[in-house]
């Protein structure tokens, strides 16, 4: 007789010959595992996951509102019913108007709600704008490295990625340039659907797109806008508001003067609170619509508990109360760990100064290998700390995919002693494995 054991096993593997293309191509995303690491493993210093500064987190104030309106039939039942699929409107109206005034908007844009939506996190938004353009075998441009997590949506969509060469001032506009000629000369420019940048402190870099790129790279795209095949340019703007610089450069969504080109998205999870899981994003009608339209299919509208709790934020000034203060935080957060790094990392290590959020990108000898399958990664965990490898960081397309001297640190929840601990391990780790062999 079969034994159970024996019956799941079978019965597994019959199910996983009915997924569909999409669930084949699906992958749990490393950053799950990461986090888990993070939460669950006793006595492990997690570099890796980029959560925010706990300390920061707005508990006290957060709870003041809530209690404010919760205690009112008129605002608190409102807040625990169903919401709308493209977010509220009064929320949606709120946000569009204080991006208008923050100069994020071009002044002779129409913009207004029915050119924005509410999602769960950015990450949801992204994955609405994917479902709504890319096919299997369209094309998607990105930075390389990029933002790790971004790679598994469009590849679970089927879509090929180019990665576009970065250095200390964001993507250069040049590489794009000569990506969109070359596929052109291929015949393959038409399936190019998507260019996907990061424009603030990107991740994993810390590095903010120069202003004299922002113009180029928006005039290569608005070359390009009346051929028929217009690319969207998703801008992930989700550091922004933890900018380090006083003036930081516009957003390229300030350059959209028509509101046709680009897909604008924040996130409160990192300027406020991730419990809120809100996104928010603009951008040319055709596309929000569609997105919606996904959006219903998904989850109906994000939590309006959320939402509602949101506008109070924004209404009371919590919100740039909070950012004020937490850009101060993260900047001697940021300038601890420049100091630490120095001191406990081998002669080899090379980063980029952050000029926001919360990363550093690092860069060792080519010789080693800091892969989840290398020596480094390894011998981290064997030491009790973890980073994110830089090969997770790069488009299949790239050789540094396979293999990368590179990885990501974040100082984002830790901070003081576990931080130094934490650097002082990782330090070790690297001295080890750089060490000439006997």
């Amino acid at each position: 007789m079969e034994c159970e054991e024996g019956r799941q096993s079978r019965n597994a593997a019959a199910w996983k010959q009915r997924y569909s293309r999409l669930a084949r191509r699906t992958q749990s995303p490393e950053i799950s595992w990461l986090m888990a690491q993070a939460l669950e493993v006793p006595g492990l210093i997690s570099l890796a996951a980029g959560f925010v500064d706990q300390d920061s987190l707005p508990h006290l104030e957060i709870a003041s509102l809530m209690r404010k309106w919760m205690e009112h039939a008129a605002t608190g039942q409102t807040a625990l019913q169903y919401g709308t699929t493209a977010g509220d409107m009064e929320l949606r109206s709120e946000l569009v108007s204080r991006l208008r005034r923050e100069g994020v908007l071009s002044p002779g844009a129409e913009v207004n709600t029915a050119h924005a939506l509410i999602g769960s996190g950015s990450q949801q938004l992204l994955y609405l704008a994917a479902e709504a353009l890319l096919d299997e075998g369209d094309i998607v441009l990105v930075e390389a490295p990029t933002y790790f997590v971004v790679l598994g949506v469009f590849l679970a969509r089927g879509a090929r990625i180019i990665g576009i060469d970065t250095d200390e001032q964001g993507i250069r506009p040049e590489k794009v340039a000569e990506c969109l000629e070359r596929l052109h000369r291929q015949g393959e420019r038409p399936r190019v659907k998507m260019l996907y940048v990061m424009t603030y402190a990107t991740n994993p870099l810390g590095v903010t797109l120069s202003l004299a790129r922002r113009k180029e790279l928006m005039d290569i795209l608005g070359s390009h806008q009346d051929t028929g095949h217009p690319v969207l340019l998703v801008e992930d703007a989700a550091y922004r508001r933890l900018s380090f610089d006083p003036v930081p450069p516009p957003p390229l969504k300030s350059f959209d003067s028509h509101n046709e080109s680009v897909l604008y998205l924040e996130s409160f999870s990192k300027s406020l609170s991730p419990g809120f899981r809100l996104g928010f994003g603009v951008g040319p009608q055709a596309i929000v619509e569609k997105m919606v339209d996904i959006k219903g299919n998904h989850d109906f509208g994000s939590g309006n508990l959320s939402q509602q709790l949101l506008k109070e934020v924004l209404r009371e000034g919590l919100f740039d109360r909070h950012t004020e203060a937490l850009r101060q935080v993260y900047r001697r957060k940021r300038d601890i760990t420049l100091e630490i790094l120095q001191e406990t990392f081998p002669p080899g290590a090379a980063w980029y100064r952050p000029q926001g959020g919360f990363y550093f990108w690092i860069t060792l000898p080519a010789r080693i290998d800091t892969g989840p399958h290398g020596d480094l990664f390894r011998r981290a965990l064997e030491e009790k700390v973890l980073y994110v490898p830089g090969c997770l960081c790069y488009s299949p397309d790239r050789p540094e995919s396979r293999q990368s001297s590179a990885l990501r640190l974040s100082y984002g929840m830790i901070g003081g002693e576990k931080l130094r601990e934490g650097c002082r391990r990782l330090g070790a780790a690297m001295a080890c494995v750089a060490a000439p062999s006997s």
